[in-house]
């Protein structure tokens, strides 16, 4: 390329989402292009909510604009990533193209297929007289506890897929027999209609939830399955572009006068009442359901289809910003964070202090403990009403609410008095009421398998603190 003079390149007048500015990287010590959206990075996108009102509906405060604004300006949609933790932004209208235009493979030979953010941010949460706030921002919001959040992702179906011939987990579409779902066998029984009942292209389960963790760790440094951290971050990051808590509210495509989201994603694949007949509480649709939508944020339908080819339901495939089924088709189980049952039936939350280091779910005394849930009389379920983020733990802490009001997600307590509990996230195709990003079962230990629980895969190149920073005004 021929040299020019600085004074003779163009002024543009307008500044879009993927410019770019050339500029030093002081901590990477080398020169490289930085997103323009950095350079303003003034304000917080923020909603808040009334804590004596139980609406699940927030209020949009502060910087408008940056809430508007807040999925591109961190990124939000999904890359093919690498086991290096290289990541290529995928086209927000099209994941079978790069944002470059090139042809992108999503059966794993161009790296996983992952949904995530490429900038670090800030997320803070904080109570102000009668009002709970959610914020996030590109720098720490003064005075406030801020969590960074690293750049990280996690599968683009939030669930995991195996690779049978390398014990590895993964994000892919593929119906190759190497990627076998659910317990790695064909189905015998059931209505449901051969290409599910040969579980090519779905989800793997029928593992624990550690189980998980240890086979996204088989990728490599960064890798695992089904972080907390990236599970709360998901909720968050929802609450304040959706502008509800209520995620299954029903989707309104339109803005509301400031141009923000309005509305939740539907009810999800929630409410399949045939589940058990149809093939025993497998996955309910492929790992490929909803990748019409790219980067896009509402609801795509996929028939589910009985042996005689007749629809044996239709199973409507949220989608927010490219992540599928962010809730109600599996049980998600959260690794890097576990309940351990206390003598009166509590549950008492610890976290991991490193999401880069081998976790070991017993070792208590090596992690962060981040508070306690009630114990009830009889095992059960409630509807949760406040929510415990110390440590972004995101696990319930009051439970008050019904299946509309405040989060209106489902918690699941036993009785058991010791024991540890694998907190599972997401709900089920089986019940929709208490689905949601905020859903809570505590009844499953850390090695419990069954044929609906999955866990997606995760991955940071850098890593998460679950100890917030405090900065001055």
């Amino acid at each position: 390329m021929a040299k020019k003079r600085l004074d003779s390149l163009d002024t543009f007048a307008a500044i879009n989402d993927g410019d770019t500015i050339l500029g030093k990287s002081a901590s990477a010590g080398k020169y490289g292009h930085f997103p323009i959206n950095l350079i303003f990075g003034d304000g917080y996108a923020c909603r808040r909510w009334n804590l004596n009102l139980s609406t699940p509906v927030g209020e949009a405060v502060g910087n408008i604009d940056y809430i508007r604004n807040l999925p591109s300006l961190i990124g939000l949609g999904c890359y093919l990533v690498d086991d290096a933790h290289n990541r290529r932004k995928l086209d927000p209208s099209n994941h079978y193209k790069f944002a470059t235009g090139d042809t992108a493979r999503l059966d794993g030979t161009m790296g996983q297929y992952m949904w995530g953010w490429r900038t670090p941010f800030y997320i803070s949460v904080w109570v102000e007289g009668e009002y709970l706030y959610k914020a996030a921002s590109l720098k720490p919001i003064p005075v406030r506890e801020n969590y960074r959040i690293p750049i990280a992702s996690k599968g683009a179906g939030n669930a995991g897929i195996m690779d049978r011939t390398n014990d590895k987990l993964c994000s892919l579409i593929s119906t190759d027999e190497q990627y076998r779902g659910g317990n790695n066998t064909v189905l015998t029984t059931g209505t449901a209609s051969e290409e599910n009942l040969s579980m090519l292209g779905y989800a793997a389960t029928q593992m624990g939830t550690s189980t998980f963790e240890a086979k996204g760790a088989n990728r490599g440094a960064g890798w695992g399955a089904g972080w907390y951290w990236i599970e709360t971050v998901t909720l968050i990051l929802f609450d304040i572009i959706m502008g509800t808590r209520n995620c299954q509210a029903a989707f309104n495509a339109a803005k509301d006068a400031n141009g923000l989201f309005q509305g939740g994603l539907g009810a999800g694949i929630s409410g399949f009442s045939s589940w058990a007949a149809y093939n025993a509480n497998y996955p309910v649709v492929p790992y490929s359901a909803g990748v019409e939508l790219a980067d896009g944020v509402g609801v795509s339908n996929h028939a589910v289809l009985k042996a005689d080819g007749t629809t044996a339901f239709t199973a409507p495939i949220p989608v927010f910003f490219g992540l599928k089924n962010p809730y109600g088709h599996l049980w998600v189980g959260k690794n890097r964070i576990i309940g351990k049952k206390a003598s009166d039936g509590s549950y008492d939350f610890y976290v991991a202090k490193s999401s880069k280091t081998t976790w070991d779910y017993s070792k208590t005394e090596e992690m962060l403990f981040v508070g306690s849930l009630a114990a009830v009389a009889a095992a059960g379920w409630s509807y949760i009403s406040r929510l415990n983020f110390q440590g972004l733990a995101g696990m319930p802490s009051e439970c008050s609410g019904t299946a509309s009001t405040y989060y209106a997600d489902g918690c699941y307590r036993d009785v058991a008095t010791s024991g540890f509990r694998s907190p599972l996230g997401s709900g089920l195709a089986l019940r929709g009421d208490i689905d949601g990003l905020a859903c809570f079962f505590g009844d499953f230990a850390p090695s419990t398998a069954y044929a609906n629980l999955s866990s997606p895969l995760c991955e940071t190149p850098d890593d998460f603190d679950p100890v917030p920073i405090i900065v001055a005004a």
